[in-house]
């Protein structure tokens, strides 16, 4: 309206001629158009490639005091940062209780997404200071980062490291603990993972962990691990069952050989009530479970004296329930057990057997930050009968971002 009521303003005072006007009105309009119209395709194009990235993690500070009844410490160090069951000393003398700070468990997370002509990528890349190979406590407590999930997703594929498809995450505790039960699986690697509505499959990164071997682990599998998982649920209760087939195999100066074995999972989570309770478990059996329960708490199998793998019987089971007794304040409690029909060729001084008990106290004084208390007790027993445990007390501190 503003240009027309000019343009008749001019052509009344004589200024312009009504040709001329009309002619370079019709002639900027069409240019106007013209650009509009270009700076839509351009806005449509950079949508369809645009990325987003975003960043978060936490902070969290522990302060673990621990009592072994056979030895004075973990018989690694990783032991004394959370719950490693194989680390639990054995057959020894009780050792006078021990403190240890830390926050390697700090985390830092990076995902981006993409949206395509293809469709949209998302990548996840997550960071954390656990089993660090750098660092010490002797002056700065330098620790080195770890890379804990890198990996991206399009269509219904998975390409990298994350969780392995064998472990239902939402089954696990809410432990101050870093993992938690001793008969948990709890692993991540890399992966090609396919997923149709609730089921999933997929191809993951080989190795084999075996008693009487000079390499732990061997990394002389020819075929990937096979796994493949069925989500469902019913009403409160959301479940999954996984199950794994597996080469275990070796190739060293004594001999080489292989065989092939299973694992199966069965998982869940229940909602108890409208206050936010909820029970979870784990049910774990098969013969070539090793590294996939419990921190490889026992090796998948044996190299006989003839060279021959023989595979171990496992199982492992866990029960949580997680209470909220207000909106700030909540507990979770957690017992677990694992064993291994372990050959004689194993030896008698592998282990057994693994028993875990947990209970914390959680206080959430803001949306962002966590407050607790988490006592843990755990025993290891042998083949020759030897056993060790360790009673915890955990303080920590956590800040979401």
């Amino acid at each position: 309206m503003k240009i027309k009521t000019l343009a008749s303003t001019l052509m009344s005072l004589g200024l312009i001629s009504p040709t001329v006007m009309a002619a370079d009105i019709d002639q900027r309009i069409d240019k106007l158009e013209q650009e509009i119209k270009a700076l839509k395709q351009e806005k449509g194009s950079a949508t369809t490639s645009s990325s987003n990235v975003s960043i978060g993690g936490y902070f969290k500070m522990d302060g673990i005091v621990s009592d072994y009844s056979d030895g004075k410490s973990a018989t690694a160090g990783i032991g004394e940062d959370f719950l490693v069951p194989s680390t639990i000393p054995t057959g020894g003398d009780g050792g006078d209780i021990k403190t240890n700070l830390h926050a390697k468990e700090s985390r830092l997370w990076i995902k981006a997404q993409t949206n395509t002509d293809a469709g949209m990528i998302k990548g996840h890349l997550e960071l954390d200071f656990q089993a660090s190979a750098q660092g010490d406590e002797r002056i700065s407590n330098s620790y080195s980062p770890r890379v804990r999930h890198a990996y991206f997703t399009w269509d219904k594929w998975l390409f990298g490291q994350t969780w392995s498809t064998f472990f239902n995450v939402s089954a696990l505790p809410e432990l101050l603990d870093f993992v938690g039960p001793v008969s948990t699986i709890f692993i991540r690697q890399s992966q090609i993972r396919y997923s149709n509505g609730a089921f999933q499959f997929a191809l993951e990164n080989p190795s084999s962990t075996l008693y009487n071997g000079s390499e732990n682990p061997y990394d002389d599998n020819q075929m990937p691990d096979l796994i493949g998982r069925y989500n469902f649920s019913a009403g409160a209760l959301n479940m999954s069952v996984a199950a794994m087939v597996r080469e275990l195999a070796y190739d060293d100066a004594t001999g080489s050989e292989s065989e092939m074995g299973y694992g199966v999972s069965f998982s869940g989570k229940m909602a108890i009530g409208d206050s936010g309770d909820d029970l979870r478990f784990m049910i774990n059996q098969g013969n070539a479970l090793g590294r996939y329960m419990g921190l490889n708490g026992f090796r998948a199998g044996v190299i006989e004296a003839d060279g021959e793998i023989d595979l171990i019987d496992q199982l492992g089971a866990f029960v949580a329930y997680r209470h909220m007794w207000n909106d700030k304040w909540r507990s979770n409690f957690s017992l677990a057990m694992s064993e291994a029909d372990n050959p004689d060729a194993a030896g008698t001084t592998v282990a057994e057997s693994y028993q875990s008990v947990h209970a914390n106290l959680i206080y959430k004084p803001t949306k962002a930050l966590d407050l607790g208390a988490e006592l843990l007790s755990a025993t290891k027993e042998l083949e020759n009968g030897d056993d060790g445990s360790v009673n915890r007390l955990q303080f920590s501190a956590k800040y979401v971002y």
